[in-house]
C-alpha cells in the first residue's frame, strides 16, 4: 500500500514549493520492525549478534573470574580490592555492551538503508533542486553548503518518526555538502534528473564505504586484553 507524502520547501526567492511523492507503507513497517526498539535491533542483529554475545560472555567470565580471585586473596591485598575489581569489571562489561549495541545497530541500519532508497532519492532530488535554484539566482558555488539534508528530512510531512530518526542518523554522518560539491557541475548544467542520480550514487557510496563497511568488530581483539591487563595491574598495585 502506497502513501503520499508532501513536503513544502521554501525556495531562495521566498516562495513555497510543494513536493509530492509516494512511499511504500509495507517497507516503512518493516523498517519500524527492524529498528523500533533496542530489543528489535538486537533480535535482527544477524551474525553480528552471535559474535557480540560470545564476546560478552567471554568478557563477563573474565571479570567474574578476577572478582572471585580477589575475594579468595584478601590476605595479600586491601579489603576493598574486590569492590574495586567488581566495579571496574562492570565498567568494562557495560562499556563493551554499549559498543557492541552500536555495532549491531549500524549493521541493522545498513539493511534499513536499502529499504529507504525511494525516500533517499527524493531527498537528493529536492537538494539538487534547491542547489539548482541557488545557481540560477546567481549565488556563488559556496551557496551549496546551505542545502541541508537533515533540514529537508525534518520538513517532510507524514513521515514516521522512526524513519526520520534513521535518515537524520545517516545524514549526520554523511558529508552531504561535499557530495553536492562533487556533483556541482552536473547540478549547474540544469539536468536535475541526472544530477539526482549522481548525488544519490555518491551518497550511497559514501554511506557504504565510510560508515557501514568501516563498522568492524575487530576492536574487541584489543579490548579484551586491555580488560585483563588493567585488572591485573589493579590487583598487583593493591
Amino acid at each position: 500500500m502506497k502513501e503520499e507524502i508532501t513536503l513544502q520547501l521554501e525556495t531562495p526567492n521566498g516562495k513555497s514549493k510543494e513536493y509530492n511523492f509516494e512511499v511504500d507503507n509495507i517497507a516503512l513497517q518493516k523498517l519500524q520492525a527492524l529498528l523500533g526498539s533496542p530489543l528489535a535491533v538486537i533480535k535482527h542483529g544477524g551474525k553480528g549478534l552471535f559474535k557480540s554475545i560470545i564476546a560478552l560472555i567471554v568478557i563477563a567470565i573474565i571479570n567474574l573470574s578476577f572478582f572471585i580471585y580477589s575475594l579468595f586473596n584478601l590476605g595479600d591485598s586491601k579489603t576493598y580490592t574486590p569492590i574495586l575489581v567488581l566495579l571496574l569489571g562492570l565498567v568494562f562489561t557495560f562499556w563493551y555492551a554499549y559498543k557492541a549495541y552500536n555495532y549491531i545497530y549500524l549493521n541493522v541500519t545498513r539493511e534499513a538503508f536499502k529499504g529507504l532508497t525511494p525516500i533517499l532519492k527524493k531527498v537528493c532530488g529536492i537538494a539538487v533542486d534547491t542547489a539548482s535554484n541557488q545557481a540560477k539566482n546567481g549565488d556563488t558555488k559556496l551557496a551549496k553548503a546551505h542545502v541541508s539534508a537533515t533540514e529537508i528530512v525534518n520538513r517532510i510531512n507524514n513521515l514516521p518518526y522512526l524513519v526520520k530518526k534513521i535518515l537524520i542518523f545517516l545524514f549526520n554522518r554523511i558529508a552531504f555538502s561535499s557530495i553536492i560539491n562533487e556533483a556541482w557541475e552536473v547540478i549547474n548544467s540544469g539536468d536535475n534528473e541526472k544530477a539526482t542520480d549522481v548525488v544519490y550514487g555518491k551518497l550511497s557510496g559514501f554511506a557504504n564505504n565510510k560508515i557501514f563497511n568501516k563498522n568492524k568488530f575487530n576492536w574487541v581483539l584489543w579490548y579484551i586484553p586491555l580488560n585483563i591487563v588493567v585488572l591485573i595491574i589493579l590487583i598487583k598495585l593493591l
